[in-house]
């Protein structure tokens, strides 16, 4: 009786974690590129109806910020500062950014208080809120 057996490259192991990592990475990155197709194809099937919403929306904050409520209209303009950046950023370089860790940093250290600031600026300069 013989025995068979297979020696296995010393890197294997280290090969198959590799291996792995980079599955992830792809799948993350078309996972993000299908998600990125979807909004745009709906961006360009219902846009219009998509910025009468935003309107709206607005306009509801302006009225209730005119009573007193203004983290309604603090939180619209950060959001609609911060996702339409991002927007931006994606339609230049594409979906893929928003996978990368040193993208991802750059929002947290730059992005989020930037906004924050530029909304901050725009309550007091309006005399909404007093800072």
């Amino acid at each position: 009786m013989t025995s068979t057996s297979t020696s296995l490259d010393p890197d294997f192991a280290k090969d198959i974690v590799t291996m792995f990592s980079n599955a992830i990475e792809e799948g993350t990155k078309q996972t993000v590129h299908i998600f990125w197709d979807i909004l745009i194809s709906l961006l360009e099937d219902h846009g219009f109806v998509a910025m009468i919403v935003l309107l709206i929306i607005f306009i509801v904050a302006i009225f209730k910020a005119m009573f007193g409520r203004w983290g309604g209209l603090g939180s619209f303009l950060y959001n609609f500062f911060y996702f339409g950046t991002l927007f931006i950023i994606g339609l230049i370089w594409g979906p893929e950014v928003f996978v990368n860790d040193i993208f991802n940093a750059a929002c947290a250290v730059i992005l989020y208080p930037v906004c924050y600031f530029i909304v901050g600026i725009i309550l007091e300069k309006t005399g909404v809120k007093k800072f």
